[in-house]
């Protein structure tokens, strides 16, 4: 019985130590966000409004409804064709592409639901389409662990913006490319 004791006091104490931790690390993110600055503070806002609508529409509504919403899909490898490097005029986009893709994955940790990469990957292309910028978004399989697995990641204007590193493993399939370049 004494044995019994010790372990559920040691357990508590864990338990204790655990809910320390995180209340440290909730204290920690909450003093990162403040010094972010407003821009940030609010793209990380957008991000939390635009991970739980790409939720909501994937549930709601399903993958046919959202990919309508993400471009043109054509095949992987047509890809760097259409992406034009990175020009002195694209410079803004991309810090603000990077700045969009630091939000996005900076918070899908709290979010009260398992963002994964389609989520995530959604969720910066809404915020990078309505300031205008164009997106790339991949959609990648790997079949090494017996299973077939999937992976979605985002390139705009030459810059990885969520879904990174992509691993080795997987190989791109398709993409939605912004109307702007499905003429091509």
């Amino acid at each position: 019985m004494l044995g019994f004791c010790r372990l559920a006091r040691y357990f508590s104490e864990l338990e204790q130590k655990a809910q320390m931790t995180r209340a440290a690390t909730m204290t920690r993110k909450l003093g990162t966000l403040i010094s972010v600055g407003p821009r940030r503070q609010l793209l990380v806002l957008q991000a939390i409004v635009q991970l739980g609508r790409a939720r909501w529409l994937l549930r709601q509504h399903g993958w046919a409804s959202v990919s309508a919403r993400l471009g043109t899909m054509i095949a992987a490898l047509d890809v760097p064709a259409l992406q034009a490097p990175i020009s002195v005029a694209d410079l803004t986009a991309a810090r603000l592409a990077r700045d969009v893709g630091w939000a996005v994955g900076a918070i899908a940790r709290f979010m009260p639901f398992r963002a994964k990469c389609l989520e995530q990957a959604i969720a910066a292309h809404a915020m990078l389409n309505v300031r205008g910028i164009g997106a790339f978004t991949y959609f990648g399989v790997s079949t090494v662990s017996g299973e077939i697995e999937a992976h979605a990641w985002l390139d705009a204007v030459g810059i990885r913006v969520i879904g990174y590193p992509v691993p080795r493993d997987y190989v791109a399939i398709s993409c939605f490319v912004p109307a702007t370049c499905s003429a091509l």
